[in-house]
C-alpha cells in the first residue's frame, strides 16, 4: 500500500517515524509549519526524517501544488492527517483509492475542533482517547478504525498528557498498520446525537480570571503551560505568565478580593485569592525576562494581580 501524510506538530513527527520504521511506502509528505507564538517546533524534524529515507515532501503546501501534485505526479492508496490544523479539501480526500483518514485526541464524538486536549485540561476531564477515523466534510465526524482511551490525572499538564496520547498513538499505529496494509479494518459509526465542538484557541485567551475557582484557576494553568502560550495575568503593568500553580487549602475567608495575594511563601512562591478557595502559584515568567519563583517578583500581600 501506499500512503500520502499531511504531518504537522509532535503528533505528525512521530507518526511518520512510525510509519518509516514500519517500512511502509509513503508517496509523499505534505509537512505544515508551527504558529510563530508555539515555542517548539517539529517541522524541521519532519524534514529531516523525509530527506534521510528519500521521502518526496513539500512545506506548508498551497492548495495548489497539492492538486497538482494529487492530479499529476502521485498515487496513492491511504491519505492519512496527523496533526495537520488545515481541513482536507474533499476532492483530495476523493483521490485515494480507499480511504483518507485522520486522528484526533479525544473522546470522540466529544469535543470535537480544535485543541482538543487543552480544553480537556481546562474543563476537568478524566479521560480521552486517541481515534484514527475516516475524514469527511463535518469536522472529527467520520466513522472510527480504532481508538484507544487515555485516562487523565488530576496532576497531569498538557505535557504529560500529550505525552500519554502520543505514547497510545505509537500503540493504535504497530496495532493497525497490518490491517491498512491487507484492508481487513472495520470501521464504526459516531454517534452524531452526542457530538460537542471546541473552538481554536489564541494566546490571549490564556489570561486568567480570578473570580473563577481554585480548580478552573489551576485546570487553566496546566492546561496552557509551557511549550504553549501560558495563562497570564497582570502585575503592577505587566503581563506574567504562570507555567504552574496548585491550589491551596486556606481558612473561610469572609472578605474576598479575587486576585489579592493573601501570602508569600519564600522560596515557593505566593497564595493568591480566587472567588472560591486559593492557588500557590509557583513559577511565573515577567515579560521579556527569565522565568523565576513567584516571590522573587510578587513580594507584598497588599498586591492584587489581574
Amino acid at each position: 500500500m501506499k500512503y500520502l501524510l499531511f504531518v504537522g506538530s509532535r503528533v505528525g513527527y512521530e507518526a511518520l517515524r512510525i510509519f518509516i520504521e514500519s517500512n511502509c511506502i509513503l508517496a509523499h509528505v505534505f509537512i505544515e509549519k508551527e504558529h510563530s507564538h508555539e515555542h517548539v517546533k517539529y517541522y524541521e524534524e519532519s524534514i529531516k526524517l523525509c530527506e534521510s529515507n528519500n521521502v518526496s515532501y513539500n512545506l506548508n503546501a498551497t492548495s495548489t501544488i497539492i492538486n497538482g501534485l494529487i492530479d499529476n505526479e502521485i498515487t496513492f492508496d491511504y491519505i492519512i492527517s496527523f496533526g495537520y490544523r488545515k481541513m482536507i479539501a474533499d476532492n483530495v480526500i476523493n483521490a485515494a483509492k480507499i480511504a483518507a483518514l485522520g486522528t484526533h485526541f479525544s473522546p470522540l464524538p466529544r469535543y470535537r475542533g480544535f485543541a482538543p486536549l487543552n480544553w480537556l485540561l481546562i474543563n476537568g476531564e478524566k479521560m480521552t482517547a486517541v481515534n484514527l477515523f475516516y475524514l469527511g466534510s463535518e469536522v472529527d465526524s467520520g466513522d472510527i478504525i480504532e481508538k484507544m482511551q487515555v485516562n487523565i490525572d488530576d496532576n497531569d499538564d498538557i505535557n504529560d498528557l500529550m505525552e500519554n496520547c502520543v505514547i497510545t498513538l505509537k500503540k493504535l499505529l504497530i496495532k493497525v498498520i497490518p490491517s491498512l496494509e491487507d484492508h481487513s479494518f472495520v470501521a464504526q459509526k459516531q454517534d452524531n446525537t452526542k457530538a460537542t465542538f471546541t473552538c481554536a484557541r489564541n494566546p490571549e485567551d490564556g489570561i486568567i480570571k480570578w473570580e473563577k475557582d481554585s480548580t478552573s484557576v489551576y485546570n487553566l494553568v496546566r492546561a496552557l503551560t509551557y511549550p504553549y502560550p501560558g495563562a497570564f495575568t497582570y502585575y503592577n503593568g505587566k503581563r506574567i505568565a504562570i507555567w504552574s500553580c496548585e491550589v491551596y487549602d486556606i481558612p473561610v475567608y469572609e472578605g474576598v478580593v479575587p486576585g489579592k495575594v493573601i501570602k508569600i511563601i519564600r522560596g515557593k512562591g505566593v497564595v493568591v485569592l480566587c472567588s472560591q478557595g486559593a492557588v500557590l502559584i509557583r513559577k511565573i515568567q515577567v515579560e521579556n525576562e527569565n522565568s523565576v519563583i513567584a516571590d522573587d517578583v510578587i513580594k507584598s500581600i497588599r498586591a492584587t494581580l489581574g
